[in-house]
């Protein structure tokens, strides 16, 4: 039977890795892979600006795993993202990308220790992707010489944040450890004409693929509507009504915002949760699953989890801000219609100043804006009954007590009657835990008169409240503003 042409068997890829596609849910290549993959083959230097969502991270992934030397236990490619999130992302779908454990993929980020870090260089995996403040904090600590013996490929996901002014210094520093003739590729969703040049001026051999949003975003539809100010949470509640939303993700430019979203969304008894810069590592880890498994419905976030952030099938987008810059606007609405799937973006704007940015950023996008009429919402209608309504609790116990997520899913389930998919998100800390689930569930273990426990230890069981996260958030703020 004759190869499908059309499909990823007419390019030169690992046998591996073309058993790996079909379960990836891959039918056939997407426009900048078709355009990148045989480039990458044919050893070019590339610079690929192509919207969030259009299969980048395939298009040098794919290639890249065809051309190094899998029987050579060694690092051969090095990847450079600008944050945690993408580094997990990014090494995750490279290990899918081959059917079996030959290949072997390491990633270094902040969030673990120094000696982990360490170690997955150590271990010399045949493509390492890191975040470079961590990979120099490393090389600070630790003989690294080894590491860069045998790289031939410097991928930059991102590559236009890590050409900024807070990154560039580092890809300089690392760039310098890898030969010259290493072959090179860039990739972003914006990269300006100023990142362009920078790029240019490093390798000036290197070509430069530019696809249009239009084409990458139509399966997309964008709506904007017009609320009085201060009211932005009624017609948000609205919408949600409205439209029968099930899940999304909301933008907003103030972390106060973001609190006080997620607030008023949970006394409208939906599952919400905040996401934004001063949660730790684990925390956004942590909330990202749940997100992602659907434990979560509505997630108020600032615009760290606009890059990075790869939330299967994802409904819609909701800006209760509109950012200045496009960019930061395209990678918001790259979280929805991606890999072909259908997505809607929802624009809240408020007075003239937005308007004229919403409108600037839709003609360079070159797809249309379609006018929203929203009802305020009806409290009656959206919110649950007061039984079932998703509250944050502080349990008096933690990890020195040798407390686990499972533990306490068992004594909720055993003391409050919950099933575990009516449980939110869990972080266990230090000395405490902090859990998600409905009050009728609180209200079940306040009835009993004997103390409650868990794992045989006594524990008391308090609201946490958002006020408590933000005063932690500010906690944190001010510490890392003192250590500068």
């Amino acid at each position: 039977m004759a190869k499908d042409q059309r499909g990823f068997e007419r390019y030169r890829l690992h046998d591996r890795s073309l058993d790996a596609i079909p379960h990836l849910g891959f039918d056939k290549p997407t426009a900048v892979q078709e355009k990148v993959i045989p480039l990458f083959l044919s050893k070019r230097n590339l610079i690929v600006e192509a919207p969030t969502g259009t299969g980048k991270t395939a298009a040098y992934g794919l290639p890249l795993i065809n051309m190094i030397d899998l029987l050579k236990k060694s690092t051969q490619a090095l990847i450079l993202v600008p944050s945690r999130e993408l580094a997990i992302q990014v090494s995750t779908a490279l290990r899918s990308y081959f059917a079996g454990e030959r290949l072997q993929v390491g990633a270094v980020y902040g969030g673990t220790s120094m000696e982990e870090s360490f170690e997955a260089i150590k271990a010399a995996p045949h493509i390492l992707v890191v975040v470079p403040g961590r990979l120099k904090d490393v090389m600070a600590h630790y003989k690294h010489d080894y590491l860069w013996r045998d790289i031939k490929f410097l991928i930059v996901d991102e590559g236009d944040k890590l050409l900024e002014s807070g990154f560039q210094k580092d890809f300089d520093d690392i760039r310098g450890f890898v030969r010259s003739t290493v072959q090179v590729g860039f990739f972003s969703a914006t990269i300006p004409r100023e990142s362009e040049e920078m790029m240019r001026e490093r390798y000036p051999k290197i070509q430069t693929i530019r696809l249009k949003p239009k084409d990458l975003l139509k399966n997309i539809k964008f709506f904007v509507a017009q609320v009085a100010k201060g009211k932005r949470e009624t017609h948000l509640a609205g919408l949600i009504q409205q439209d029968k939303l099930k899940k999304a993700l909301i933008f907003a430019s103030r972390r106060e915002d973001i609190f006080g979203l997620t607030r008023f969304l949970r006394n409208c008894g939906l599952k919400a949760e905040s996401y934004y810069g001063n949660l730790s590592q684990e925390e956004r880890a942590h909330i990202l699953k749940r997100f992602k498994e659907g434990h979560i419905d509505f997630l108020v976030a600032s615009d760290l989890a606009a890059r990075g952030l790869d939330i299967e099938a994802l409904p819609a987008v909701i800006n209760l801000s509109i950012p200045q810059e496009f960019d930061y606007y395209l990678h918001r609405v790259g979280r929805t219609g991606r890999a072909g799937n259908p997505g809607k973006v929802f624009n809240l704007i408020s007075g003239s100043i937005e308007e004229i940015r919403i409108t600037q950023h839709h003609n360079r996008i070159e797809l249309p804006l379609r006018e929203k009429n929203i009802r305020p919402f009806d409290r009656a209608d959206l919110v649950a009954e007061d039984g079932n309504r998703w509250e944050k609790y502080h349990l008096n116990r933690g990890k020195r007590d040798k407390i686990r997520p499972g533990d306490i899913v068992g004594f909720l389930s055993n003391k409050a009657g919950l099933e575990s998919d009516e449980i939110g998100t869990i972080n266990i800390y230090e000395a405490y835990a902090v859990v998600d689930m409905p009050e009728r569930g609180y209200h079940e273990l306040m009835k009993g008169e004997e103390p409650l426990k868990l794992k045989g230890k006594n524990v008391k069981i308090s609201k946490y409240m958002l006020e408590a996260q933000e005063k932690k958030a500010k906690a944190i703020k001010k510490l890392k503003k003192d250590r500068r």
